[in-house]
């Protein structure tokens, strides 16, 4: 059998799958730990939160973005580089800028974190 056929077969599949990720851009909205905020709401966001939410993200909770208009977007690490990532979590309970790029599944809504700075 010729090696050939493997490689071809495989960038094959690779084209005819369709792509669900965006080109990088910019979203703007509040860090929140997804564990206290999807279980208690909105006393689980903001300054008032935000010690418990540096906490509860800095132990593995899981970290999403709420934008202006109530979109909860999680927000996955770049396995490149994770600083920007790791930024994000001591800006908990802050409006940050976050950059990366968007994926979506079955409604669900990720942008793997490329940049992170507080917004102005």
């Amino acid at each position: 059998m010729k090696t050939w056929i493997l490689p071809v077969l495989a960038l094959a599949v690779c084209i005819a799958m369709p792509l669900t990720a965006e080109a990088p851009k910019t979203w703007k909205g509040e860090v929140i730990d997804v564990a206290c905020y999807v279980t208690s709401g909105d006393e689980a966001r903001g300054p008032k939160h935000a010690d418990c939410a540096k906490r509860c993200l800095k132990s593995g909770q899981p970290m999403a973005l709420l934008t202006d208009d109530g979109t909860l977007v999680m927000l996955v690490a770049d396995s490149r580089d994770n600083s920007a990532y790791e930024a994000l979590k001591d800006m908990a309970g802050e409006i940050a800028s976050v950059a990366g790029t968007l994926a979506e599944r079955d409604g669900m809504k990720v942008v793997t974190v490329t940049g992170a700075k507080k917004a102005s």
